[in-house]
């Protein structure tokens, strides 16, 4: 079936990608680039005519966390810029659906989201990678783990035609005009989004997964060739590696084989990740599969849903967390915590502190958090306002002096969607800061009415449109917010953008949809659910009283 017969990202929709899947889906739900088709009507014609332009564009930067407490950092690509990527993925999509669809080892495979998903596609979730490799890898009796080390980082923009036509024919020709090597166009769109990097792809927005899956899809069948002899089946979820063989003494020759492989596309294995395992032991964690067994006890009809029961499932995973350094276990709790709709509870004000502390000590479960504290308030409850307001005041503090994007954007939008005041030192901190993420969104609340007086953020006379300012300007621009002109490569784009009112950041659809009592406070489709962690029809397990 055609990309564009589910509404998706082919021909009878361009925009998918561009819509649901320009920003990361780290960024708090306020951001949001659902109205680029509207403001891109008029504008279509023009773009196409610069195709092949060398225009090279910054992307504005994104600090996230990782479950061990070290950092990643996503971007959010110039949408004029990024337009060029989705379209050219949407025009191709046969060839990238087909590449995926022979793959012999994924598990990861993207599948077209549904329209009211929140994203433009759906990789399946890590956490059911142990029943799918479990059945690949059979009776194997021991299995290679192993993975490429910093993937997206690492991908040279140019393996991109190496892979879908072929190394020593990509590299013959490389016009960007190739008829032969059409590849060489999507080469010159991704390295246009990152400042005609070609070093790493971004981290964040769909297309560059869909890209990253094509050129390891293709990996997978160049590797098949080399070691299929030697194995009883192989499960690749992303960048991991599970290679199921029939005996230890195979795993060097296979593991030598996928350095090989990987090495011609200028990737390399992480060694500290590398290990053989006897073929019985476990694919997940068994702390997860635990905690996860805990989660379904309380969500079930005769499950202790009983308050001392919660606190002793937060306590638990707290306790893990330390133990394994990982915060991991506290966002499986955090993701219960929203199945049993803590947030309309009795029980409310005995979990609210432990959600407090929780902030203070795992920046990686900042986001959830402050996702199940708006749905409370979306939901007309009451929280403890004193409490949030010196705590985030705290942490925002903490992490404007630390530069950690990913914090101070969801503290800052948790203070907004909960309009509790922000103190004239805070703006001015925040309006300090240079990161376009953060700086946009003060401008953003300014223009909506949420912030009284105007942030200190000069602009300028001229506004560039190519710098990692982008975000900034637009949002300035549309809103109103200065009256300067735009400049550089992409002005004329910008205006006519601006003109239409783009909206980029929008800090009131979120509190709309979280009003239904039955929508989740976490995304399922937005920030990496795990599939298992949800019954079909959980709502009818539920027996928390509202409050």
């Amino acid at each position: 079936m055609a990309l564009g017969d589910h509404g998706g990202l082919g021909l009878k929709d361009r925009y998918g990608l561009l819509q649901r899947g320009l920003f990361p889906e780290t960024l708090p739900p306020c951001f949001t680039s659902k109205d680029i088709k509207r403001a891109l009507v008029g504008l279509v014609r023009e773009l196409n005519s610069k195709n092949f332009h060398k225009r090279p564009t910054d992307y504005v930067r994104y600090s996230g966390t990782k479950h061990d407490g070290s950092r990643r950092y996503f971007g959010s690509p110039n949408p004029i810029s990024y337009f060029f990527v989705a379209d050219f993925i949407a025009n191709n999509w046969q060839i990238f659906e087909e590449r995926f669809a022979k793959s012999p080892f994924s598990v990861s495979q993207p599948k077209i989201a549904s329209e009211s998903d929140d994203r433009p596609i759906v990789i399946q979730s890590l956490s059911e990678l142990t029943t799918v490799a479990s059945r690949k890898l059979r009776y194997s009796s021991h299995i290679l783990k192993a993975d490429i080390s910093q993937f997206f980082p690492s991908v040279y923009t140019h393996s991109i035609a190496w892979s879908a036509h072929g190394i020593d024919a990509a590299k013959i020709d490389q016009d960007p005009k190739s008829k032969k090597i059409h590849f060489n166009e999507l080469d010159l769109h991704v390295r246009n989004c990152q400042l005609s990097e070609s070093r790493g792809i971004l981290v964040g927005p769909d297309a560059f997964r869909l890209i990253a899956e094509f050129i390891a899809a293709g990996i997978d069948s160049e590797l098949d060739n080399k070691i299929k002899q030697l194995t009883v089946g192989v499960a690749r979820h992303v960048d991991d590696y599970y290679i199921g063989l029939k005996a230890e003494s195979d795993a060097l020759i296979a593991l030598s084989a996928l350095r090989d492989t990987l090495q011609r596309f200028s990737l390399n294995i992480n060694d500290n990740k590398t290990k053989i395992m006897v073929g019985t032991e476990p694919l997940n964690d068994l702390w997860a599969q635990e905690l996860r067994a805990t989660s379904r006890d309380l969500r079930g009809v005769f499950g202790g849903t009983d308050i001392s029961n919660i606190i002793l499932f937060i306590s638990k995973s707290i306790a893990i967390s330390h133990e394994i350094k990982s915060d991991s276990p506290i966002k499986i709790a955090l993701r219960t915590m929203d199945q049993i709709k803590i947030y309309q509870s009795f029980s409310w004000g005995q979990v609210e502190p432990y959600l407090q502390r929780i902030m203070f000590h795992h920046s990686h479960c900042v986001d959830y958090v402050a996702l199940i504290v708006v749905k409370r308030i979306a939901l007309g409850k009451e929280i403890d306002r004193d409490g949030w307001k010196e705590l985030c005041y705290t942490l925002i503090e903490r992490h404007l002096a630390l530069n950690h994007h990913h914090e101070v954007v969801w503290l800052t939008w948790l203070l907004l969607s909960s309009k509790i005041d922000i103190t004239e030192r805070v703006v001015t901190r925040l309006a300090e800061n240079p990161n376009a993420h953060i700086r946009a969104l003060v401008i953003a609340a300014y223009l909506d009415g949420r912030i009284a007086k105007k942030p200190p953020i000069g602009l300028g006379g001229k506004l560039p449109t190519t710098d990692n300012n982008w975000l900034v300007n637009l949002v300035a621009k549309a809103g109103g917010y200065t009256g300067a002109s735009f400049s550089g490569l992409l002005a004329s784009e910008f205006d006519h953008l601006a003109k239409k009112k783009i909206k980029l950041i929008d800090l009131k659809s979120h509190l709309s949809i979280a009003k239904n009592k039955k929508a989740h406070a976490i995304s399922r489709t937005r920030y990496g659910y795990d599939g298992d962690d949800y019954e079909e029809d959980d709502d009818d397990f539920l027996n928390i009283p509202d409050d």
